[in-house]
């Protein structure tokens, strides 16, 4: 009854001062999640609010003033009961706190709430929840947010448009509360809502939705922004295509040169070879297809998106592909044939430098160690017979099975802080606070006395990069290769509407001294790059590279 009675309200104000559609919709998006995460009764999950959002959608799209829409609000927060004074929430807010991501700027918004409403909204950020939340919570040991009591409707294979633009508003608030990276999106959140809102109003098919979901989550540039479907037999990205090149790419100068082949059980295409360089796919550029595809990649920075790019730039439907080949002395073109994915074996999940085993002695002096193969058990036994090299040579292009700190025993007799962390403050949302730091332990027994060098480059993601902060603070260590993909921390994982569900780095990693790790990567102190020459050689460049400096070059 209380919405009959809204509609008739809405029916009888005069129509002065009109909003629009996307002053209505944004309002409501941050409205009701800031109600979400602030409001005490919404925060116990007494009220189901994803189907308060539901019956709200209709009657805040058929209002057509300034007034109509603020009575909407005034009339929703005084359903939801008296809010008592919070003193605690006052001393909060006189404090100093990691604000550098708090924007709760629209409360103030004097050109779309009236003066009534804006006093309300205020008055709830003064005295805001300081129990638990229903709707999001924290480990008790990394602290790190979970959203597990979110609905994800898995029976929606395509969710209606009040149901999308639930998906939207959900996750925009949740990365407007609690991603810790939130002030550096390109362009501002705020921009991103009011460019997706028409998005997910028109992905009125199963695939659109989907793209409309990668979307939205490549705009945080965050790599840790994986996807995932609740349904094992939903296809994803399969908008693209079904059908596969049969060899793994590498991206360099708008070029797409062929690292490796599925050969097994598949035979190599004739005319192909490691070092091919491949300069268009069915007459469209490589810079073409990664700028088609570049919208939907979640990539921290450059290096990361053409990391991840580079897998699909050769998908399609079709079962030929037309390959522009450079020779170097004129293009040829050479016809392949397209496989399902499946069709590839294991190999496709295979690092390339899964070659390498768990260690090997290079020379007489400088030994190597594989940290994506080296597991706990086998730290004793891999490093003890090394600690006689001049140089180990530590592989980070993979990712570490979460030894660095054993390993870092070996490493370092003092007690060295490489990091610092911040969590998202769940009595304050929107702010952060300082979470400690980590330091390698000091040494057990016998130390390392020699030199390291850690091998890094684009795959070097998330405890990847952690681990070469860690190494980094010990003595002797010179990191060699390419910027890492800057996606530090634990992950936070997002249920989404259909059965989806996506994920944001969800606490912040610093360097001691508070330089930022995020989107910017681990950088090198020597940067080394593969080369297409060195492809086709067949050469580990960034390896050798370290193998020259532990000789002393």
């Amino acid at each position: 009854m209380r919405y009959v009675a809204l509609l008739c309200l809405i029916a009888s104000t005069s129509l002065a001062q009109p909003v629009t559609e996307t002053q209505r919709l944004t309002s409501l998006c941050k409205v009701w999640g800031f109600l979400k995460y602030y409001h005490p009764t919404v925060a116990t999950g007494k009220h189901d609010w994803d189907q308060q959002f539901i019956q709200l959608l209709p009657i805040v799209q058929q209002v057509e003033t300034r007034q109509q829409l603020n009575a909407v609000y005034a009339r929703l927060i005084d359903s939801l009961g008296v809010v008592k004074r919070c003193r605690k929430c006052q001393e909060a807010t006189s404090t100093t706190l990691g604000r550098q991501n708090l924007d709760v700027s629209f409360l103030t918004d004097s050109l779309l709430f009236t003066e009534d409403v804006r006093n309300r909204l205020t008055y709830l950020k003064d005295n805001r929840n300081q129990g638990t939340n229903f709707y999001v919570k924290q480990d008790k040991l990394i602290r790190n947010t979970s959203f597990e009591n979110e609905k994800v409707y898995a029976d929606m294979s395509i969710p209606d448009q009040p149901y999308r633009l639930l998906a939207l508003f959900r996750y925009w608030n949740i990365i407007q509360y609690f991603f810790p990276y939130k002030y550096a999106i390109d362009g501002g959140w705020d921009n991103t809502l009011l460019n997706m809102i028409p998005v997910f109003q028109q992905a009125t098919s199963p695939e659109a939705y989907q793209k409309a979901l990668y979307q939205l989550v490549a705009s945080i540039k965050d790599s840790h922004g994986f996807m995932m479907s609740t349904d094992k037999t939903r296809c994803l990205r399969c908008e693209l295509g079904t059908l596969w090149l049969p060899f793994e790419l590498k991206l360099i100068n708008d070029k797409a040169v062929i690292t490796r082949f599925y050969a097994d059980p598949l035979p190599i295409p004739p005319g192909l070879s490691v070092g091919t360089v491949i300069s268009a796919i069915d007459g469209k550029s490589i810079r073409a297809h990664i700028d088609r595809i570049r919208p939907y990649i979640a990539g921290s920075n450059e290096a990361v998106v053409l990391r991840d790019v580079r897998g699909f730039i050769g998908v399609s439907k079709a079962r030929e592909a037309q390959l522009t080949i450079d020779r170097g002395n004129g293009d040829t073109t050479v016809t392949v044939l397209r496989h399902p994915y499946h069709a590839f074996g294991k190999s496709t999940s295979q690092s390339i430098n899964a070659r390498h085993p768990v260690s090997k002695w290079l020379t007489d002096s400088t030994a190597y160690v594989n940290m994506g193969h080296l597991t706990q058990r086998q730290i004793d036994s891999v490093m003890t017979p090394l600690l006689p090299a001049r140089t180990i040579i530590f592989d980070l292009r993979n990712y570490p099975k979460a030894t660095l700190l054993l390993v870092g025993w070996y490493l370092t007799n003092k007690r060295s802080t490489f990091a610092q962390f911040t969590r998202a403050n769940l009595t304050f949302p929107g702010t952060f606070d300082k979470m400690g730091s980590s330091r390698l332990p000091p040494a057990k027994g016998k130390l390392f006395a020699g030199n390291s060098i850690v091998l890094v480059n684009e795959d070097t993601q998330s405890q990847a990069e952690f681990t070469a902060m860690a190494f980094r603070s010990a003595d002797r260590v010179t990191l060699v290769g390419s910027t890492t993909a800057g996606a530090d921390g634990n992950i936070s994982w997002v249920p989404l509407p259909g059965g989806y569900r996506t994920a944001f780095s969800g606490i912040g990693v610093f360097y001691p001294d508070g330089r930022e790790t995020q989107r910017v990567g681990i950088v090198p102190d020597i940067v080394v790059q593969p080369t297409i020459d060195g492809i086709r050689a067949g050469r580990d460049e960034v390896l050798d590279r370290a193998i020259e400096l532990s000789r002393g070059n």
